[in-house]
Order: structure tokens, then C-alpha cells, then sequence
């Protein structure tokens, strides 16, 4: 007697309705009479180019460059002057605007400083006494050699004279202090001439980057009028994911968008910025021109090397199984697949730590076809 069909009509025809769409899957399977290696996909040639199968080589990647990384153009600290009012007073002169080029020596601005007569006043004032000590100190040193003064008046004359230089050398410094040049001030116990204007001069060769100060405005103190700063070279202050700082070392080459220029790691910093967990990679840039400028953001590419092997795949290579990053490696008879870590992303291209070799064919497309025949190989 004929045994019935219990299946429902309707399963029936979604099996047969599906049985296309599995056969070619299921033609990758290994079959009972096939001498197979349990972690093998046995695939023919025909079966890849119907598939759609296309493999590249693995290449070793001894060098390798980031993602792009957002930087910062900076001016290195100790390239900057910030030029401050010496003394308070009126700004009559401002001979520098942003971004003008300037000598050093040359003067940028002038301050109209009536406290600057009273301190010139005091250095005239001290210079006569110092004379007049140095006078009475040579008198009494003729008439010590005659016996007619005592060692005690003697001694007594050429400490006041001391005291006097002592003087003299204070109320310079002052005025050095206030902005006056060390020839302004010679000239000063030349001529005795008084001046209540200050010449406020650029320390170095360079660019005006900042002038805070408004002309006809009145400034106290050691407050900020203009600053000056060489721009060569220039630093890069890149913030790098912390899980991408495996690679970077000091001296490393830095990608920047310019013809010109060379930029390369002179420091990694060892502070986490908690906001976005990004560590200060700092890199200093020289022969760029025109082409970087102080404040600009931009984005660049670090050069990685590694002494560990590592190896450059096409990214489309790469698929999951599970959470494991894998490839499919091709040998004779069908592929196997390969689990790897990937390092770092290199435009089309992922960097990636397994167990391969260069040389290695592996599989840049088709990869869904394989991975369903691998998750199915053992019934799955």
C-alpha cells in the first residue's frame, strides 16, 4: 500500500519553489565520495567563475598609512614673542598689522609714557652723585699719597663712590626694563636730554600672527601689544584614536595635503582626552610655504610600520563569522577560511595579523556564496 504525503499542500510548493536558489549552494558542499580536508569548501574552477569568485594575493604590509585624522596647525611655543608695553602709557604709533613680515629690531609701535621721564630724571640725578663721589674719591686719593688725609676718609670717599656706580648701574637697568635700548640710554646721559616715548621693537625676524593693541588707546603694564612668530617650522597636533596608536613611532612620515613640505612625529602623548578617548600625536612640518597656516585644520594620514607581520587585503576580502574578522584563502581543490585581526583601514585596502603569508591567494568577491557554504558545511 502507497504511503500518503501528510506534508500540507502549501509546504510543498515553497520547498520546491526554493530548491534553485539552494542548489548552488549546496554544490559547494563536500559530498560523501569527495577526499576533503574537514576545513576545506571544495570549489572548481568552473564553480568560482559561476559563482562570481575573483582572488587577489597577499602582500605584506610592512608600512602602512591610517585613516584620515583630524589635525591642527600650530605655532611651536618657543618660535612666538609677545611684545608687552614696557610702561603704561598712550599708543601713538602702531607700525604693524596681522600677517605683515618684520626685521628684528624694527620698530612696531611707540608708547607716549610720562612715568618714563621720572625714571630717565632719576638716572640723571644718580649720575651726578656718582661724579661727584668719583671727584671727591680721586681729591682725597692725591692727598692720602701726601699724608694730609686719613685711611679712614679715604676708605670712607671710595665706598661712597661705589655706592654711586652701584647707583647709576640700578636706574640703567630700570630703564632698560621700561623698553629704552642700551643706546637710547647712552645717549640719554650724553645728551640729558628727556623723552616720555618708548620704542617698542620686534625681538626676532617674522610674522606678525596678533596685534590686541588699538591705537589711541591707553595700555598699562607689561599688558600685550603685538605678537611675533617665525613659521618654519610649524607643528601638527593630530588626535588619534587610542586604538590606532599601534605602529607610530617618533620619526614616523605624516601624509599632508601639500606639494611641498615634510612632516614627520616628534611626540605621542601619553594623556587620553576622555571626551573622544584620542591621544596627541604631534608632528613638526617644514618646507611647507604658504601652503600650511597657524589656526588651519586639516586632515592627514599617518605612516605605520610594524615589526610584526602583518599583511594588505582588499577590505571587500573580508567578511564575519561570528564577531571574527575572516578571509577565505584559496588552495587547489577550494578554499578554507582564515581568521585575522585587522589593524588599521588604508583606503580600499584593510591592514590585517593572522595566520597568512604573502604570496597567499585569497578570495575579493563571491564571499557571500562561500561564507553561507562554509556556515553550512557541517549541517549549519
Amino acid at each position: 500500500m502507497a504511503k500518503l504525503n501528510t506534508k500540507p499542500i502549501g509546504t510543498q510548493r515553497r520547498s520546491t519553489a526554493l530548491l534553485p536558489l539552494l542548489l548552488p549552494l549546496l554544490a559547494l558542499l563536500p559530498t560523501a565520495g569527495t577526499v576533503r580536508a574537514a576545513h576545506e569548501i571544495a570549489i572548481g574552477q568552473e564553480q568560482m567563475e559561476r559563482i562570481g569568485i575573483n582572488l587577489v594575493t597577499v602582500e605584506n604590509a610592512e608600512s602602512y598609512v591610517t585613516d584620515h585624522l583630524p589635525a591642527r596647525v600650530v605655532i611651536p611655543p618657543q618660535q612666538a614673542r609677545v611684545l608687552s608695553a614696557p610702561r603704561g602709557g598712550l599708543v601713538t604709533t602702531l607700525n604693524a598689522a596681522e600677517s605683515d613680515e618684520v626685521k628684528k629690531d624694527d620698530i612696531l609701535a611707540h608708547i607716549e609714557s610720562p612715568g618714563l621721564v621720572g625714571l630717565q630724571r632719576e638716572l640723571l640725578q644718580a649720575a651726578t652723585k656718582f661724579r661727584l663721589a668719583q671727584a671727591e674719591f680721586d681729591r682725597n686719593e692725591q692727598l692720602r699719597k701726601t699724608k694730609t688725609v686719613s685711611d679712614r676718609i679715604h676708605l670712607e670717599s671710595r665706598s661712597a663712590r661705589d655706592e654711586a656706580a652701584a647707583l647709576v648701574d640700578e636706574r640703567r637697568q630700570v630703564l632698560l626694563l621700561a623698553g629704552m635700548t642700551p643706546e637710547a640710554v647712552t645717549g640719554l646721559e650724553q645728551t640729558r636730554r628727556l623723552s616720555s616715548t618708548l620704542e617698542v621693537r620686534s625681538p626676532i625676524d617674522g610674522v606678525v600672527v596678533e596685534v590686541p593693541a588699538v591705537l589711541g588707546e591707553r595700555v598699562d603694564d607689561s599688558e600685550p601689544l603685538i605678537r611675533v612668530a617665525r613659521l618654519e617650522p610649524l607643528w601638527l597636533e593630530i588626535s588619534a584614536p587610542l586604538d590606532r596608536l599601534q605602529g607610530v613611532q617618533p620619526g614616523g612620515s605624516v601624509e599632508i595635503p601639500c606639494d611641498a613640505g615634510e612632516a614627520r612625529v616628534d611626540l605621542i602623548g601619553r594623556n587620553v582626552d576622555p571626551a573622544n578617548q584620542t591621544v596627541l600625536v604631534r608632528a613638526e612640518v617644514t618646507g611647507a610655504g604658504t601652503c600650511l597656516r597657524p589656526g588651519q585644520f586639516l586632515e592627514v594620514r599617518l605612516q605605520l610600520s610594524s615589526t610584526e607581520e602583518q599583511f594588505r587585503v582588499p577590505s571587500s576580502a573580508i567578511t564575519r563569522i561570528g564577531d571574527t574578522p575572516t578571509v577565505f584563502v584559496h588552495e587547489p581543490a577550494g578554499f578554507f577560511a582564515v581568521s585575522v585581526q585587522i589593524v588599521a583601514r588604508e583606503g580600499k585596502y584593510s591592514i590585517v595579523a593572522g595566520s597568512l603569508a604573502e604570496g597567499l591567494k585569497i578570495a575579493a568577491s563571491g564571499i557571500a556564496s562561500l561564507k553561507a557554504a562554509w556556515s553550512g558545511r557541517d549541517g549549519g
